[in-house]
């Protein structure tokens, strides 16, 4: 269908009716707030997110049966006792640690005397060269990992 003159004289007005009902139109800038307290957000959030981000975690951490924790607890005991066992042997029972070196198979453990009651010991890995040292002193143990 064609349109005819009248309908077109009617959409003039009819468009400027909307154009002026609309008002004034005003703008202003974006501002970004942000929602996570960690960033700045309201600590109001924290609970919510929280939640949120627990429902979503899928992870469950491993259970080990009562005898993988026997056996784990079982394995550092001897651990502990051939550690003790080593100790005796080098430095004999009850004995201070002497100023040396000391050769293992897998380990050089350097022990110096840094005066005022305390030794450096110093343990070398000799397959693959790292090491860790720390000082004992009386009433103080500071270790050093910077070698590994």
């Amino acid at each position: 269908m064609k349109p005819t003159p009248l309908s077109r004289r009617r959409r003039l007005p009819l468009a400027l009716v909307v154009a002026f009902a609309c008002g004034q139109v005003g703008a202003s800038e974006l501002v970004y707030y942000p929602v996570n307290p960690t960033f700045g957000g309201n600590p109001n959030n924290a609970s919510g997110l929280l939640s949120a981000a627990q429902a979503q975690n899928g992870f469950k951490a491993p259970q080990a049966s009562p005898l993988q924790t026997f056996n784990d607890n079982l394995q550092r005991a001897i651990f502990s006792r051939l550690s003790s066992d080593a100790l005796t042997a080098l430095f004999g029972k009850g004995s201070a640690l002497a100023p040396g070196t000391y050769e293992t198979v897998g380990f050089t453990i350097k022990v110096t005397d840094i005066g005022n009651g305390a030794v450096t010991i110093e343990t070398t890995d000799k397959s693959s060269g790292a090491s860790v040292s720390f000082t004992v002193s009386t009433g103080s143990y500071n270790v050093d990992t910077s070698g590994l």
